[in-house]
C-alpha cells in the first residue's frame, strides 16, 4: 500500500470507517460462536445483522475499504482495495451462498432476507 492523498475530508473517511467497525462488530456478536472460514452449515442465523443482510461482515469490510482508499488514494490502492473487495463481495460470497443454498431453510433464509450486502440497496 501506497501513502497514496486523500479525495474527501478526513470526517467523511472516518464516519465510513467507523461504520464499517459498527457493522462488522454487530456482525460478529450476532454470529455468537456460529463462525468459521470456510463454508460450512452451522446453525443459521437470521436474527441481529443478518435479518437485514446475508453478509454483514463483507459489507463492514467493504465500508472500510472504501474509506481507506477515499483517505489514501493512489493507482496501486485502488487496484489492491479493488482485489480485495471483488474477492470477498461477488466471489467468496457467492461461492459460500452456492454451497449453502442446498440447505432449504438457507434458501428460505435467502427468499427472506434479499439484501445480499447493503440492505433495499444490493
Amino acid at each position: 500500500m501506497q501513502q497514496g492523498r486523500p479525495l474527501v475530508s478526513h470526517w467523511i473517511t472516518d464516519g465510513l470507517a467507523i461504520l464499517g467497525l459498527v457493522i462488522t462488530v454487530w456482525a460478529r456478536l450476532s454470529l455468537g460462536r456460529n463462525i468459521g472460514f470456510v463454508p460450512a452449515q452451522r446453525e443459521l442465523v437470521a436474527s441481529g445483522a443478518y435479518a437485514y443482510m446475508r453478509h454483514p461482515v463483507y459489507t463492514g469490510f467493504l465500508f472500510g475499504s472504501i474509506a481507506f482508499l477515499l483517505r489514501a488514494y493512489s493507482p496501486q490502492n485502488a487496484l489492491l482495495i479493488g482485489l480485495g473487495v471483488f474477492w470477498f463481495i461477488p466471489v467468496k460470497s457467492v461461492v459460500e451462498e452456492n454451497f449453502l443454498c442446498a440447505d432449504p431453510q438457507y434458501a428460505e433464509y435467502m427468499r427472506r432476507v434479499r439484501a445480499r450486502w447493503i440492505p433495499f440497496v444490493v
